[in-house]
């Protein structure tokens, strides 16, 4: 597999160049191609003439953390992108890893290690050959006039999304942001590279749905599933922004005890409360004792306008430490906007289970 791969080197260091054309070929490969500079390069990408990036430190004085950004601008955004660099800082590997790389070697390297890389950064982006052929035969299904059978065919795709309570790549990105917590950047890496493969396959989904509709004149469901595969894309744009912050906050506060709150208070701060409430919950199996992260958990389900959920952890904040004067008068705050919205809306809910814990915490 890892032969038939048509790869890309991007440097202007004629040294490394020499070394990773040799083992590439070394490794069986003969599609290489070599872009000193940004024009052919960005031509290169935008026309997918390329399965495999390997970027150098610093190509014409840019970092290889932007270069790795700009390949991300110019290509599909799950092409593996793989940084060669003798650079083994920790922030080195973080930045890249925030620009989006795809798999990190030190140079100098093995043969077998950049194959390793090469072939886990390859896999992680690509989805399985069972969900290749089904995209696959579901675009020719489109082409051969069979709209009926695509869509059918698309939505075998799509079923993991509209059955999860959540999109899949999410759980993929938590994953990754829980390796970079633990310093475990491969695994960090590898988990990031199946969440942008994953919201990939599905926008393309979506975008074979909206082609199908087209086909049956159905323009009204051609624009919709158009949308659908937008949302796809804002939502992977919103990961990767999230990723990029609680990077920064691993290296400007590197002995945070818990980095999954300070994200969460920033993603509140930023009005993204969902998003917070995502981030304090990661943060609950870092440490499930601490009182001001309940509480912090009630502010973001308080601006959300989960006045129940917002109580429950006002609650669990309390019962880990009744001092906590906060949590108190967020409890007072909040009992009063539900005794508010009950006046105005008189029709009982369905409320939101109460909070659980176990008996250690309750010690």
């Amino acid at each position: 597999m890892i032969e038939d791969l048509r790869y890309g080197i991007f440097s202007n260091n004629s040294k490394h160049i020499s070394n990773d054309r040799l083992t590439l070929v070394g490794l069986g490969a003969s599609d290489i191609y070599v872009y000193s500079n940004w024009d052919n390069a960005v031509v290169a990408l935008e026309n997918g003439e390329i399965d495999v990036a390997l970027v150098d430190e610093s190509i014409h004085n840019t970092s290889g953390a932007d270069c790795v950004r700009k390949l991300r601008r110019h290509a599909v955004r799950s092409l593996p992108v793989i940084m060669v660099t003798p650079d083994q800082r920790k922030e080195s590997v973080l930045n890249s890893i925030a620009a989006g790389c795809g798999g990190y070697v030190l140079r100098p390297y093995s043969m077998e290690t950049l194959k390793r890389h090469v072939f886990a950064a390859y896999m992680s982006a690509t989805p399985d050959e069972i969900e290749q052929e089904l995209l696959k035969s579901s675009w020719d299904l489109v082409a051969n006039g069979s709209f009926d059978e695509a869509i059918d065919s698309f939505s075998e795709i799509l079923e993991e999304v509209a059955e999860a309570d959540k999109n899949p790549a999410e759980e993929y990105f938590e994953k990754g942001l829980n390796f970079l917590a633990q310093e475990k950047y491969g695994k960090a890496i590898i988990a990031f590279n199946k969440a942008i493969a994953l919201n990939e396959m599905y926008a393309e989904a979506y975008k074979g749905m909206a082609d199908a509709y087209k086909g049956k004149g159905d323009m009204s469901s051609y624009q919709d599933y158009l949308n659908k595969a937008a949302d796809i894309y804002a939502v992977q744009d919103s990961l990767d922004n999230v990723k990029e912050l609680f990077i920064e906050i691993l290296q400007n506060e590197p002995d945070a005890v818990n980095p999954f709150n300070r994200l969460g208070v920033k993603l509140r701060k930023d009005g993204d409360y969902h998003g917070a409430i995502k981030a304090y919950h990661q943060a609950c199996t870092f440490t499930p004792n601490d009182a001001n992260l309940y509480y912090n958990m009630a502010r973001a389900y308080t601006y959300a306008k989960d006045y129940e959920s917002a109580l429950n952890y006002t609650e669990l904040s309390l019962r880990l430490d009744s001092s906590l004067e906060p949590s108190r008068a967020l409890h007072t705050q909040i009992v009063k906007l539900i005794e508010k919205r009950q006046k105005e809306n008189p029709t009982p809910e369905e409320s939101t289970p109460k909070v659980t814990i176990d008996d250690e915490l309750e010690e």
